[in-house]
């Protein structure tokens, strides 16, 4: 079977876990009745989908004969998938036992066949197991909470259990769980919150918890079946259900059709977390953040139907649909309380695009001198492109490149002399956006990066064949998690001498991916049935036009800041089947520039700056802090010991603070101590006030990467 319309990608890209919408809003009387279907599957609902069956058959055929590194069906590859699958049902050892792991043992010298044969029924009576464990187990943590702790033991709690042996018996792991949950207790206890309620938000924390598992359904548990086989072959393919299709769809365009608003999931309800900017929903003034959702009916005349405690991604669901197409929502406001009164909001779904997920600038005066150079910082938190049909007229294509190009257009009336383009925590995404973000600053058809196919042919992408757009200096910043299209955007602008890269080593993935709707592969007839989901499989490696690889390595900065992270458990090394560092030849290219030349000045000017700077100091002494708090994986369970502890951080805390206001920065990289609170638990308008104040803020790296580039300038005029 032939492969069509590939989709080049690239990037650390998971199915979102939120979403968000448009509209038109009204509103009526709220309703009294409505239906409920909020049950939980029963364990007889879970059977093998044909779907599910033939995605693994497809799945199987692709990685076994087109990756870039097939891998057979063997007793070996069979070992990696049981492995694989245990790991992503309890990755923490806290569920199953070592007897439930003897019991099971025999599937581990058979999932390959169960993935060649599409055979998944014990697969699926394994997953059944463990809903009842993870029923059992969060069911006893709830019983514990009444029976109260003693905290005058001297006994601790290990935090990290990913390495730890598996629980010899039921009595070891319900003192596993016991520690747990005495852990979980005494956090909020610290954080001065009364028993009465740190019970009930645990017990609400324990029941979403187990809900979460106990409410998945065939579709979800195939996903798992046929990604612990993707992921046991290659850490960056991945199979994708239907409904996780469509959430990757969104993360890739930054658009949707539904009504204009992102939601989580806060106890039992789905609640409107932020407002799309510019959409119709936060136009009209009607829904804030905050509202929780009640109930959820389509079109004019549908019946209202019971959406409290439904799993997020099904509320998400039946929120999406074709634009112009109408939903009426029952909203209950978070700040009147559980009487609050409700209210009903008709809305017309449109288009959207999440801007506050797009390219944002910045202008950041440095004073020089008695001269004040304007430089312009640049966010890309992805490389978004919408892929459209041909059929699909209803707009321009939102995409890095164009935004980014906009974003110099606006700076330049700013009159910025250079450009800081911040890279930080942007996983990847599209291999035309790296290669079409590179040709703004590049010359046109420049090679910007070097493909690699399994049979060793290379082929190059080049930047597109338009003049250069912006050829001022420009700083590229990352840190760990940038990776795969910004790796290969940060390499072009090292190896051509575009730019200094400065911050931390990226992730260091140098795959590229191939995505495919797997319907593709299906005759005409069974494609309208319906959909099998999709594949994104590694079938090429990317090398830079120096003829390096960033696999496993990653991008080394020309000066480097600060790290919080640990590589040891973050990064592309840290996954146990990466691909290793291999080089080619170089490219045929010319360097348009020799920014290292000021290397070594630059560097020692950055030193000799940072040394003396008050506000780079604290920065890295927060997160050396942070660190070395984050870094303890046993905690002791003593409410006095625990108590000390807390009171040394308070005056670590107050020290940040103190020199924090004395700098007048903002609070937003301030060190806070454990609120015990788990995501969601907390004040989603503080939350999203928070969010806001990072993506307007200036940090210190972006600061320092900026008089960085203002040096540089400064040294390329003295060149005679």
């Amino acid at each position: 079977m032939k492969v069509q319309k590939l989709l080049l990608t690239l990037g650390l890209l998971t199915a979102v876990s939120t979403a968000s919408f448009a509209t038109e809003i009204s509103v009526t009387e709220p309703v009294s009745n409505v239906s409920s279907s909020n049950t939980i599957p029963a364990d007889d609902t879970f059977i093998p989908q044909l779907a599910q069956e033939e995605a693994s058959y497809i799945t199987a055929a692709i990685l076994s004969k087109l990756a870039y590194d097939p891998k057979p069906l063997n007793l070996e590859t069979s070992a990696l998938i049981y492995k694989t699958f245990l790991k992503s049902l309890d990755p923490q050892r806290v569920f199953f036992t070592q007897k439930d792991i003897d019991d099971y043992a025999y599937m581990k010298n058979k999932m390959a066949s169960y993935i060649a044969r599409s055979s998944f029924d014990d697969c699926f009576d394994f997953f059944i197991h463990y809903r009842h464990r993870v029923q059992e187990r969060y069911e006893y943590a709830i019983s514990l909470l009444d029976k109260g702790f003693d905290f005058t033991k001297k006994e601790s709690v290990e935090i990290d259990r990913k390495k730890s042996p598996w629980a010899k018996n039921e009595s070891d792991i319900k003192d596993i769980w016991r520690k747990r949950v005495k852990n979980d207790y005494l956090r909020l206890k610290l954080a001065n919150n009364s028993d009465e309620k740190i019970k009930t938000i645990l017990k609400r924390r324990y029941n979403n918890s187990k809900n979460q598992v106990l409410r998945m359904n065939s579709e979800d548990v195939g996903e798992l079946i046929i990604n612990a086989y993707t992921k046991a072959v290659d850490a960056h393919s991945e199979y994708y259900s239907p409904s996780s299709a469509q959430d990757f769809a969104v993360s890739m365009s930054l658009s949707v059709e539904g009504i204009g608003a992102v939601l989580q999931k806060t106890d039992e309800y789905a609640q409107i977390r932020e407002l799309v900017p510019g959409g119709p929903a936060a136009k009209s003034g009607m829904i804030n953040p905050g509202d929780k959702i009640v109930a959820i009916a389509q079109g004019d005349t549908g019946p209202f139907e019971d959406v409290i405690d439904m799993r997020l991604n099904d509320i998400v669901k039946k929120v999406r649909g074709k634009r112009g197409t109408v939903i009426r929502l029952e909203l209950m406001s978070s700040d009147q309380g559980a009487d609050a009164k409700h209210k009903v909001v008709r809305i017309v779904r449109e288009k959207v695009l999440m801007e506050e997920q797009a390219v944002r600038s910045k202008v950041l005066p440095v004073t020089r001198g008695k001269e004040v150079i304007n430089i312009g910082i640049i966010t890309i938190p992805s490389f978004y492109e919408e892929f459209r049909s041909s059929s699909d007229k209803s707009g321009a294509t939102k995409n890095v490149s164009t935004d980014v190009k906009k974003a110099i257009e606006s700076l330049q009336k700013e009159n910025v002399a250079g450009l800081v383009l911040d890279l930080r925590n942007d996983g990847g995404g599209s291999l035309p956006q790296a290669a079409a973000l590179s040709g703004l600053f590049l010359e046109p058809d420049s090679i910007v990066v070097q493909i690699q196919n399994a049979n060793g042919h290379i082929d190059y992408v080049r930047s597109p064949r338009t003049p250069t757009f912006w050829d001022k200096p420009i700083i590229v910043l990352v840190n760990k998690f940038s990776a795969s299209a910004s790796e290969i955007f940060a390499g072009a602008m090292q190896d051509y001498g575009r730019a200094l890269v400065v911050g931390d080593s990226t992730w260091g993935k140098g795959t590229v991916q191939v995505y495919q709707s797997l319907d593709n592969f299906l005759s005409a007839r069974d494609r309208q049935k319906s959909s099998i989901g999709a594949l994104k499989w590694t079938q090429q490696k990317f090398f830079m036009v120096s003829g390096a690889s960033n696999q496993l390595k990653g991008i080394i900065p020309d000066i480097a800041f600060p790290s919080s992270v640990d590589t040891s458990e973050l990064g592309e090394s840290s996954y146990e089947n990466a691909m290793p560092w291999t080089e080619i030849e170089p490219a045929d290219y010319r360097p348009v520039g020799d920014v290292r030349q000021y290397l070594s000045k630059l560097t020692q000017l950055h030193k000799e700056r940072t040394k003396e700077s008050k506000s780079w100091n604290l920065m890295v002494d927060r997160i050396e802090y942070v660190k070395k708090v984050r870094d303890k994986k046993v905690l002791s369970l003593n409410y006095k010991v625990r108590l000390s502890e807390r009171e040394e951080q308070e005056k670590v805390r107050e020290g940040f603070e103190q020199r924090r206001k004395a700098l007048g920065e903002s609070e937003v990289d301030s060190f806070k101590l454990d609120d015990g609170l788990s995501y969601g638990e907390g004040n989603i308008k503080d939350e999203v006030a928070d969010e806001k104040k990072m993506r307007e803020n200036i940090d210190s790296a972006a600061r320092e990467a900026a008089y960085i580039l203002v040096d540089q300038i400064a040294l390329s005029k003295k060149k005679p």
